[in-house]
């Protein structure tokens, strides 16, 4: 897809790579994906650790927001620093092409993120 290039080229010099692949045993340094309740309703996560959930900040119980998602994705990069590995099991979901493309226009000369 090219837009998630356009994305990941976007922070410069740290290597992010954004897919929806699993990294061998992990989610890599982020991780979106929906998980199931025991009584099969759908909860979306965002963690930095899937081993450790914080739920009163990584559940969401409705799709997070385009801005939560990128907000997110920001402050792991920042956090990480260097090859930084982003699992988004629905990429279309969770990062929409036009909102995506839209984003990446308005912080094109932001060198900060």
């Amino acid at each position: 897809m090219d837009y998630i290039n356009k994305l990941e080229k976007h922070f410069k010099d740290c290597d992010v790579k954004i897919s929806d692949e699993g990294f061998r045993w992990n989610g890599g340094d982020l991780s979106i994906t929906p998980w199931y309740t025991a009584d099969d309703y759908e909860v979306h996560v965002m963690t930095n650790d899937e081993t450790n959930v914080d739920w009163e900040n990584d559940v969401y119980y409705y799709e997070p927001q385009f801005a939560d998602v990128m907000q997110r994705i920001v402050d792991t990069v920042s956090d990480v620093g260097y090859d930084v590995k982003i699992y988004i099991s629905d990429l279309e979901t969770y990062l929409p092409e036009d909102e995506v493309l839209e984003w990446l226009e308005e912080h094109s000369n932001n060198e900060d993120e």
